[in-house]
């Protein structure tokens, strides 16, 4: 007869030895991955804690993504800005105006101008691979034509230099193709003809092209001066009581196409003067000879301010005709509308050119026919708010750059102004020109008007980029302390895990060793 067995030992039956083997499988796999569960449930009461630590770890992750992918983009904008800025002084200190040697109809500061443009556009086309930094919300495209492209049009539209030709001849007053070097060019100013008197000079009309005559001062004999305030604007002179004396002189004041002012000075000198300046004129024996040597040089002046200054602002004006175009937005509302910076146009005159056109055209024609340097984004008020990321929670960024800001703009306006216009050795204004156009180019590549600068582009995205970095920063430290508490939640203590596994394999020894002594237990083995 068998002994029972049963209540003898406790913990001896057969799901006591499963629970135990599932025990030390579970512990060995502790020990393998180091995590107490596989499962949130298996953590019990701290699972709720795992779960909303890992949230809150992910959602870090989602940042630190994006603000990897901001910082990425900030720092091509920055080394862009930072080239353009390079390239802007480079192109300064290039446009020296007595430097005249010309190769092709350039100077080297020109050939410089137009190296530096299309490395300024170059890194207006900036890209991280997957959007066009300098495009504003229209990203997917470079935002800028090639140079060579917006300067010389293409089959269908205008570029620069075809708007800066018909400029020149609207304010120089003359239809040729090259009118700062046409000696017919007037400046869109009427001069009485030699031997008439009085002496008139008068603007050509109401409008806004060529020279604008201003103030005139000084008193001298034999001379009078009546002018008229318009417009249009003139001039009368007539002869006086008495006669001109050497020395004495009469200033006129001239306002440019680009806002500049220029005055002459009509200076009398002696009659049999061996040495006669530029801007001086013999005394006659009588006024009317005076007055007829006046005219001569007052005419000769004209010819040189046409041919020199005058053409040279007609070309920066024409510059912001085409770069910075049409803002105003009651002339962009229509119908049809126009997205602002279309560049502006001008309506030919009654002659059927250029040569005495009196008004731009339309928005709606001038996009038509004219090609748009800048292709990217122009509808959003903010550059900035062009671009944005989400680094923290209630805490976003705003990086957004466009390649048609002022500054921006104006770099390649005045590089493309001075890398277009071409001279000749020949032509008597030509130095005169290019010493009116140099420094005209710099002052605007200086951008000293108080407006954006390259510079101050850099400190707000250098703002957003310090925003990024502290937030990075933040998530990091954030992140190591929820990695600390998730594996104190989540983790096995390696120690206690083998330390649990010993116990356990000692006591399965054990239960095997007892449950195999009391199976071969009878009552003959009792007996014995």
């Amino acid at each position: 007869m068998a002994i029972r067995t049963s209540g003898i030992i406790s913990g001896l039956s057969a799901s006591d030895f499963v629970s135990m083997k599932e025990k030390l499988a579970d512990l060995q796999r502790q020990l393998g991955s180091g995590l107490k569960s596989e499962t949130y449930g298996g953590l019990g009461p701290d699972r709720g804690f795992s779960l909303a630590f890992r949230a809150s770890v992910s959602q870090m992750d989602s940042w630190q993504q994006s603000i990897s992918l901001v910082m990425t983009r900030i720092s091509i904008v920055d080394t862009s800005l930072t080239g353009i800025a390079k390239t802007v002084a480079s192109t300064k200190t290039s446009m020296q105006p007595n430097e005249f040697t010309l190769s092709s109809g350039r100077t080297i500061g020109q050939v410089a101008a137009g190296d530096g443009l299309n490395a300024v556009v170059s890194m207006l086309n900036a890209s991280d691979g997957t959007r066009y930094v300098f495009g504003g919300r229209k990203s997917a495209t470079p935002p800028v034509l090639d140079a060579a492209i917006f300067l010389n049009g293409d089959n269908s539209k205008d570029g620069f230099k075809t708007v800066m030709l018909q400029r020149m001849q609207a304010d120089l007053g003359v239809a040729s193709a090259t009118p700062e070097a046409d000696p017919a060019a007037t400046g869109r100013l009427n001069l009485s003809a030699a031997g008439t008197q009085p002496v008139t000079l008068a603007e050509d009309g109401t409008h806004a092209f060529g020279l604008k005559i201003g103030a005139a001062s000084g008193a001298m004999d034999g001379i009078a001066v009546t002018s008229t305030a318009g417009p249009p604007a003139s001039l009368s002179i007539a002869t006086g009581a008495g006669n001109a004396s050497p020395g004495q002189s009469l200033t006129l004041s001239f306002t440019l196409p680009d806002g500049s002012v220029e005055t002459m000075t009509l200076t009398a000198t002696e009659a049999d003067a061996e040495v006669v300046a530029s801007n001086e004129f013999r005394v006659g024996a009588t006024s009317a000879e005076t007055l007829d040597s006046l005219r001569a040089t007052l005419g000769d002046q004209l010819g040189k301010l046409v041919g020199g200054k005058l053409a040279a602002a007609s070309a920066v004006k024409a510059g912001e005709d085409f770069f910075k175009g049409e803002t105003n937005p009651a002339a962009l509302v229509g119908p049809p509308p126009v997205e602002t910076g279309v560049a502006k146009r001008l309506v030919p005159g009654v002659s059927g050119t250029m040569a005495d056109a009196i008004a731009y055209d339309t928005p709606q024609n001038a996009e038509a026919k004219t090609l748009r340097w800048y292709q990217g984004d122009r509808v959003s008020a903010n550059p900035r708010a062009t671009a944005s990321a989400e680094i923290d929670s209630a805490q976003s960024i705003y990086y957004g750059v466009r390649a048609d800001e002022e500054a921006l703009r104006t770099a390649v306006q005045y590089m493309a102004v001075a890398s277009s216009l071409r001279f000749n050795a020949s032509d008597p204004n030509g130095l005169a020109r290019y010493q009116a156009l140099t420094p005209r180019v710099v002052t605007g590549l200086s951008m000293e008007n108080g407006g954006q600068t390259v510079q101050s582009i850099q400190i707000e995205i250098a703002a957003a980029n310090t925003a990024a970095d502290s937030a990075k920063t933040r998530h990091g430290d954030r992140r190591a302390m929820l990695g600390a508490l998730l594996t104190d939640i989540e983790g096995a203590d390696d120690n206690e895990v083998a330390v649990n596994i010993m116990a356990l394999k000692t006591n399965l020894q054990a239960s095997y060793q007892t449950s195999s002594m009391l199976s071969q237990l009878s009552i003959l083995n009792y007996m014995r």
